[in-house]
């Protein structure tokens, strides 16, 4: 499918313009998150076009963070968050189908503790920009993306 390919491309040049490696991926799961629950909306409100919309963007970005995972690096963090956007995609592709909302919120709402996550590092890496002090329990989310 080119248009997937250059979808995804997309979102890897939008977040690229963020110096910040970290900023990036918390971006590119604010964007997942926010699509997953317009797509959720959308469903609710019977409008089938604007759901299909959504669905596929936020999909090519969980496809894009899926597949920028760097599992030399990563450790354990890299095959749980491989799973985890695996679950998230089968979640958004049944709950599309089945014009489920709740099941679209629940995938938006997996992927927001692992979006924290990536906010605390963020913080953590940049503590002129944290408010009050930040921890790491997270630290190894780092070095789970290239």
């Amino acid at each position: 499918m080119p248009g997937k390919s250059h979808a995804l491309a997309a979102y890897g040049r939008v977040a690229n313009t963020e110096n910040n490696p970290l900023q990036q991926i918390v971006m590119l799961y604010d964007g997942a998150i926010k699509f997953l629950r317009l797509a959720a909306a959308d469903i609710e409100a019977g409008d089938i076009t604007a759901k299909a919309e959504h669905t596929n963007r936020a999909l090519d970005i969980v496809a894009y963070l899926q597949s920028i995972l760097d599992f030399e690096r990563g450790g354990e963090v890299a095959p749980a968050l491989d799973a985890l956007y695996a679950s998230i995609m089968a979640m958004t592709f049944s709950a599309s189908a089945t014009l489920d909302s709740e099941l679209m919120r629940r995938a938006a709402d997996l992927l927001t503790p692992v979006r924290e996550s990536w906010a605390i590092n963020v913080k953590a890496a940049n503590p002129a920009s944290a408010s009050g002090s930040a921890t790491l329990p997270t630290a190894r989310l780092t070095t789970a993306v290239a």
